[in-house]
């Protein structure tokens, strides 16, 4: 199976064949993963002579203009929940509740709006939960069908899946960004998926179509940042401040697509980019000895396509981040650490083929 290719494929694409339609395209504005993953459904809409229309915000929106520059663009703001500078969000996202739920109505009348006004025919909305109509073919993408909660809170598992399942069951179909057997990458997260609506497993998504070639490892770390603030500054900060003290050679992507302005004052071992184009990351992957990121799930379908394994920091706690990093940790891939326990010193990553774990499910390089 091609993966790139996969959105093809789908019985939604089929059934357009030569009418042009018009497709809303709705990222969810929690960091760039959720854009990243749309640039190939986005791309396989293009060469099927489709009209996508993008409705994002923020830093999802500065990138795919970037990506695709002759589209078509609404600014569509979206809940943002609050996180905190310690390592549990629980009470800072149990807080956000109320305003969560009030958004979703407000996100809703927007893309009634906008239904209207551009003749949307379909809709795929990347874990936004009002971007949905009755007036057009609604899809919604997501790969955390279980949401993991602290162990504390477990008790609170059976509501915070049927709320969000609730809101899934509005749309008309489900595509899951991942395979239904094993192995699977997201585990436990989307299997079974147990929603009463037609559903999908897509195969992995991913910008990136081989993995790049390039035997000189001149760089000593390559650090991807991305996430909800004030968590992403303060594992760039520790970052900077262990860099100090290593020799090696470090690049740090900020994942800032919309800014200008890096830091002052770094040591003369790192070099920083707010944003780099597709053809720069990867070489700059193919250069590195080590990769550090987050473990969110598009990087991590991003690494698969590339080849590549990488030390995983997950954002304290985001529950699915860490279970991603656990369960891919135990299953040889990939090698992780809390934020709190970081040292640059100790970043080490397993030697292993990663694309021989999924061979099946990811294109021929």
């Amino acid at each position: 199976m091609s993966v790139v290719r996969c959105p093809l494929t789908f019985s939604i694409f089929a059934k357009m064949k030569e009418l042009k339609k018009n497709i809303l395209i709705c990222p969810l504005n929690w960091g760039l993963g959720h854009a990243t993953r749309c640039v190939p459904i986005i791309r396989a809409l293009i060469e099927s002579r489709q009209n996508p229309i993008i409705a994002a915000d923020k830093a999802p929106l500065a990138f795919l203009q970037k990506e695709f520059p002759n589209l078509k663009f609404i600014k569509l703001p979206g809940f943002e929940p609050t996180y905190s500078k310690h390592n549990s969000q629980v009470f800072k996202l149990l807080k956000s509740i109320p305003n969560a739920l009030i958004n979703f109505k407000k996100e809703h009348q927007e893309i009634e709006k906008i239904i209207d006004e551009y003749k949307i025919d379909t809709i795929i909305s990347d874990n936004r939960f009002g971007c949905w109509s009755k007036k057009a073919h609604s899809i919604y993408i997501t790969h955390q069908l279980n949401i993991q909660v602290p162990k504390f809170f477990k008790w609170t598992s059976p509501i915070i899946n049927f709320l969000h399942k609730s809101y899934i069951k509005k749309y008309d179909e489900l595509w899951i960004p991942d395979v239904k057997n094993k192995p699977s990458l997201s585990g436990v997260l989307s299997h079974p998926a147990n929603v009463k609506i037609k559903t999908k497993y897509i195969g992995f998504l991913s910008r990136f179509s081989s993995e790049p070639k390039d035997n000189i490892k001149s760089i000593d770390y390559l650090v991807i940042l991305s996430g909800p603030e004030p968590q992403r500054t303060i594992f760039e900060d520790i970052i900077i401040r262990q860099a100090s003290d290593n020799k090696g050679s470090i690049v740090i992507l900020r994942a800032k697509p919309n800014e200008d302005i890096i830091p002052e004052n770094a040591p003369v071992n790192v070099t920083f980019f707010n944003h780099v184009d597709d053809k720069t990351f990867t070489q700059l992957v193919a250069k590195s000895k080590n990769i550090i990121c987050r473990g969110g799930y598009s990087s991590l379908m991003d690494l698969i396509f590339l080849n590549r394994n990488a030390y995983l920091v997950p954002t304290p706690g985001q529950t699915e981040q860490e279970y991603l990093a656990e369960y891919l940790t135990k299953e040889g891939l990939f090698n992780y650490c809390k934020q709190k326990d970081f040292e640059l010193k100790n970043v080490n990553i397993p030697n292993i083929e990663i694309k021989n774990h999924f061979k099946n499910d990811i294109p021929n390089s």
